[in-house]
């Protein structure tokens, strides 16, 4: 009875193993079977995946392009709608501004801070369209009358002959023709000063304006304001 169940045993065993070994040589032969064009189609996918890729990256590299041609447009734009302009006088702040084109005169003071206490904007056009490299002057109270002045004289000076000139205290003294005692007469000059000024005549070839008597040791406008209205160089 005993060696029945043990035949029966070794059977059921064999059967399994003969049952395990087929089944392991189903499963090998379905993994042998694969197609080398599966493996075509595995690459094939790969290197898709790769052309979009690189389609990507260019996408995106012309973006930047783009962008960059954008912005130095832009930039070549500001410079365009932009000018530079010099402001001197009674401003502020004088200097060079960067400002838009067809600004006015007014815009620019702005800039620059506003105008002093002396400035006279009587004599300056507040409305007048700023051009690039323009030099805009803002002129004290008096002072643009004195430059007008100035200008006349250079271009066309006039010295007056000897004879012109008076010894009378309240006569006009010509800074030119006047002798040394002439010149004692007038209000803070004595003889260090009328010997300064004709000195610096003689050197310079006389005044070619009253103001520039400022230019002579010991005068300055103070003292020149003293007696301003009592010489000339006519």
């Amino acid at each position: 009875m005993k060696n029945k169940e043990k035949i029966i045993g070794s059977i059921a065993i064999l059967c399994i193993s003969i049952i395990f070994i087929i089944v392991g040589f189903a499963l090998s032969s379905q993994k042998g079977n694969v197609n080398a064009t599966d493996y075509k189609d595995i690459f094939v996918e790969g290197d898709k995946t790769t052309e979009v890729d690189k389609s990507i990256q260019a996408d995106k590299t012309a973006e930047k392009k783009q962008a960059a041609g954008v912005i130095a447009a832009s930039a070549n734009i500001v410079e365009d709608i932009n000018i530079k302009v010099d402001i001197k006088g009674a401003v502020k702040v004088p200097g060079v501004y960067e400002i838009k084109k067809d600004s006015r005169v007014t815009d620019l003071i702005k800039l620059a801070g506003g105008v002093t206490d002396d400035a006279d904007l009587n004599v300056t056009n507040l409305s007048e369209k700023l051009k690039d490299e323009e030099c805009v002057m803002i002129y004290k109270k008096g002072e643009k009358d004195k430059v007008q002045d100035l200008q006349g004289n250079i271009t066309s000076p006039t010295i007056s002959s000897p004879t012109a000139s008076t010894t009378t205290k309240d006569a006009i003294i010509n800074l030119n023709t006047a002798t040394k005692e002439e010149l004692k007469t007038l209000t803070g000059v004595g003889d260090i000063k009328a010997d300064a000024i004709i000195k610096y005549r003689e050197e310079n070839g006389g005044f070619k304006t009253v103001e520039e008597l400022t230019k002579v040791g010991g005068i300055g406008e103070k003292t020149l304001s003293k007696f301003i209205d009592k010489v000339d160089i006519k």
